[in-house]
Formats: structure tokens, C-alpha cells, sequence
């Protein structure tokens, strides 16, 4: 076979190989790659075992294109390779320079092995939504991770997806391109996420907090701590909305500009002096706005509320009011202190009272007493001359009467006195026949009984 025939045939065979990689690159392979690719989100066994097949075989069409061009140069340049190292021998430079091209297109020729198209793997997380979208083609093919039914009827932690690609043509030698990804992996974090814009020093680094202004033109900052999440019925809103899928980003931009927004509107109303006791009427405004407006976004707002009171733009400002503060507290304790030494006296006052109170009821209870006392002697006094008088007054009318009988008594009971005082010795002198007659003075002494 002539040199001719033989370069024709090398050239139809390198343009059918080229041709058939080129439309199994470009037309052939990208569907089922970005098919299988979809499927394998929410698909079963037989979804995951199509996109196994798929990776194993769908890169032999391209090794079967590329080994039929490399063996066909390397038929195709064998005999100058041959003629080459005749010529060496011979030392015939003329020749040498006519086959060195050929021998040089060959060997570039040879190098358009494609780079291998290497698995891209991309994980979803359990507390995540993922959302596979094709890049290319029609875009209402995409997919989403149905993760709440997925886990629930499955109960894995994650799932992995694979992200296919097709080549793409960069460069005139067949070689000279790069894979493309088919589709892209969107995931939407649902975890709840707490922000607090808090001021850490001024026109730094570390400042977050809403900076706003009075009617007064009294510039001061607040703090605001926020809790947000979303629901995974509203991924795919936030999705829509923010395609970066970062609740992070919208909480530290758009929910941040959100708050100072309302905060100041309603700071401009007052004068400093009024809006320190607004600080709940901010609060509630905030709050409402805040989780309305974002509520249509897909983000469900939790809690929005102030922590760390005002910070005032002017040192000297924050510098009175806290001097002002501390006279109010000193002004205070001291108020106590003469309220509590008031109560003290008070109170010393009502026991002086209540003793001097005892002991006239003690003092009195004893004049009583003897009151009583003297009384009831006084009584017995009187009860008992009153029974003398009533003696000596029946004595008397006895006498009176020439009773004899009562004077008979009356003797007896001296008599006995006398007899019970006696001492044996008889009188001395005596009055006639009668021995009861007797001188009192030489006889002892009877106390007689009071009448």
C-alpha cells in the first residue's frame, strides 16, 4: 500500500473515532448523565444502580474513540519511524528532514487522551434541604430532597449525591477542555441561627449594633438579639428568594438593615429625654416587622427582642446621665436610711410607751389591792364593833331588865376565868358568910372578855 492510500486511510479512521467521541461527548452523554443525576435525589435501588452503570461505561465510548486514534497514527507512522532510523544509519540528512515532520506530527497527534472524568460527590446533611438543579437544559427537571419523608421512612443520617459532567472543548487538539458539572447542589440549612448585634466599640471591627438617632439628633446604639430558622415547607421559598441558601448571610444583612430600619423610625419621634422610656414600644414594632416581613421570605423569626441598653454616640452624654443615676441612688439610701432610723424611733417611742403603760396597770393593781385590803379590814372593824355594841347593848337591857338569869351567866363566866387564873391560895379576908364576896385587890387578876 502505497504512502498515499495509507495516510487516507489513517485519516478517515482518526475522523470517524474523533467524530463519534465528539457526538457522544456533546449529544449523547449529557442526557443520561444529568438524568441519572436527578434521579438518584429522591429515587430508590434502581435509581442508584442506573447511576453505578452509568459511571462505569460511560466513559469506554471515549477510550474506544481515543485508542482507535492512537493506533491508527501509530500504523500510520510506523514505516517513517522505520525510514528514520535507516536514514540515521545512512547518515542521509536530506531524508532525516522529510520524515522528522511526519515522526513529529505523529507523536503530538498521539497525545489526545482527555483527562478522566473524575466522581464529584456532595453530602446533605439531616438538618438540611437539598436542591439538585441542572444547569443546563430545562431547568423545571430539578429535583428536591424531600428530607422530612426521606429520614422518616428511611431513618439514615444523610445522603450523598453525585454530581455528573460532560465535557467541554477548550482548545483545537482534542485534549484541550475540561468537565463541566451538569447540575449544582443547592442546600438550604434549617438549623436555628442566633445573631445579637451588640456595640463593642465604635467605628471597630466588632461593632454590630443599631446605631440610630433621637428627634434630638442624639446619636446612641441598641442591642438586638435575634433567633430565626426554616421550615422545610419553606425552603424552597427562601431558596427563591436568597440562592445562596445561607440564613447566616440574610440575618447579618438584610434582617440587620431590617431591624435598624424600624428602630429608627420609631427613635425619631422622640426627644432623648422621652424615648428612654420607649424602649418597649422600639421593641414591639421591631418585632412585628421583623417577623411579618420575613415570614413571606420562608424564614420563620422565633424571638426579636433589645438586651444591653442604650449606648450613646457621645461619651460625655452617657457620662451625665450615669452621674445623675448615681445622685437619684444616693438620693435614695438616704431617704431609707431616715426612713428606716424614723421607724426606729417609732418604734422606741411604742415600747417606752407600753412599759410605762405596765407599770401604772402593775402600780394601780397594787392600790387596789390594798384598797380592797384596807376595805375588808375596814369591814371586819366595823362588823366587829358592831357585834360589841350589840353585846354590851343586850348586856345593858339585861341589867336593865333585872334578868336573872342572864346576870347568872354573866358571874359564871368570871368565876371560871377566876378559877382557871387561880393559885391555890385562898383570900385573906372575907365579907360576911357569903365566900363569893371577895376584895378584887387581893385576889389575882383576870383579864375578862371585851364585851
Amino acid at each position: 500500500m502505497n504512502s498515499l492510500r495509507r495516510g487516507l486511510l489513517a485519516a478517515g479512521l482518526i475522523t470517524a473515532a474523533s467524530l463519534t467521541e465528539l457526538a457522544w461527548l456533546a449529544l449523547a452523554q449529557p442526557e443520561p448523565a444529568m438524568r441519572n443525576a436527578l434521579a438518584q435525589v429522591n429515587g430508590g435501588d434502581a435509581a442508584y444502580r442506573d447511576l453505578l452503570a452509568w459511571q462505569a461505561w460511560h466513559q469506554w465510548p471515549i477510550f474506544l474513540a481515543e485508542a482507535t486514534i492512537i493506533a491508527t497514527l501509530a500504523w500510520w507512522v510506523a514505516p517513517y519511524v522505520g525510514r528514520l532510523f535507516q536514514a540515521l544509519k545512512t547518515d542521509r540528512s536530506h531524508r532525516v528532514t522529510r520524515v522528522l515532520p511526519l515522526v513529529a506530527l505523529g507523536l503530538s497527534l498521539g497525545g489526545c487522551m482527555k483527562p478522566y472524568d473524575k466522581p464529584e460527590y456532595v453530602e446533605i446533611d439531616t438538618s438540611e434541604t437539598g436542591f439538585l438543579i441542572p444547569l443546563e437544559g430545562d431547568g423545571a427537571k430539578q429535583a428536591r430532597f424531600e428530607s422530612v419523608d426521606y429520614l422518616q421512612e428511611r431513618k439514615v443520617a444523610a445522603k450523598r449525591i453525585q454530581i455528573t459532567h460532560r465535557w467541554n472543548q477548550e482548545g483545537r487538539i482534542s485534549n484541550d477542555g475540561r468537565w463541566l458539572p451538569l447540575v449544582r447542589l443547592v442546600k438550604v440549612n434549617r438549623s436555628p441561627l442566633t445573631r445579637e448585634w451588640t456595640a463593642e466599640g465604635k467605628h471597630e471591627a466588632g461593632d454590630k449594633a443599631i446605631w440610630i438617632e433621637s428627634a434630638d439628633s442624639v446619636g446612641f446604639s441598641m442591642g438586638f438579639t435575634c433567633t430565626a430558622f426554616i421550615d422545610e415547607k419553606d425552603a424552597a421559598t427562601f431558596l427563591y428568594w436568597y440562592p445562596s441558601g445561607s440564613l447566616a448571610t440574610v440575618m447579618d444583612s438584610e434582617m440587620r438593615g431590617r431591624i435598624q430600619q424600624t428602630a429608627a423610625e420609631i427613635a425619631t419621634k422622640y426627644p432623648l429625654d422621652l424615648l428612654r422610656a420607649k424602649k418597649q414600644e422600639i421593641a414591639d414594632a421591631v418585632k412585628k416587622d421583623i417577623t411579618s416581613f420575613f415570614a413571606q421570605r420562608g424564614i420563620t423569626v422565633t424571638t426579636v427582642g433589645m438586651f444591653g441598653g442604650m449606648t450613646y454616640e457621645n461619651a460625655a452624654i452617657q457620662k451625665a446621665i450615669d452621674e445623675t443615676v448615681i445622685a437619684q441612688q444616693l438620693k435614695v439610701v438616704s431617704e431609707a436610711k431616715f426612713s428606716a432610723q424614723q421607724r426606729e424611733n417609732d418604734r422606741i417611742e411604742l415600747e417606752a410607751k407600753a412599759t410605762a403603760e405596765k407599770y401604772r396597770l402593775e402600780a394601780k393593781g397594787r392600790s387596789d389591792a390594798r384598797l380592797a385590803e384596807a376595805e375588808a379590814e375596814a369591814q371586819a372593824s366595823v362588823a366587829k364593833a358592831k357585834a360589841e355594841s350589840e353585846g354590851i347593848r343586850l348586856i345593858s337591857e339585861a341589867i336593865a331588865g333585872s334578868n336573872p338569869m342572864l346576870l347568872q351567866m354573866r358571874q359564871l363566866d368570871v368565876e371560871k376565868a377566876r378559877a382557871e387564873h387561880w393559885n391555890g391560895a385562898f383570900p385573906q379576908t372575907m365579907l360576911g358568910n357569903n365566900p363569893n364576896i371577895l376584895f378584887t385587890a387581893q385576889l389575882p387578876a383576870v383579864n375578862e372578855p371585851k364585851r
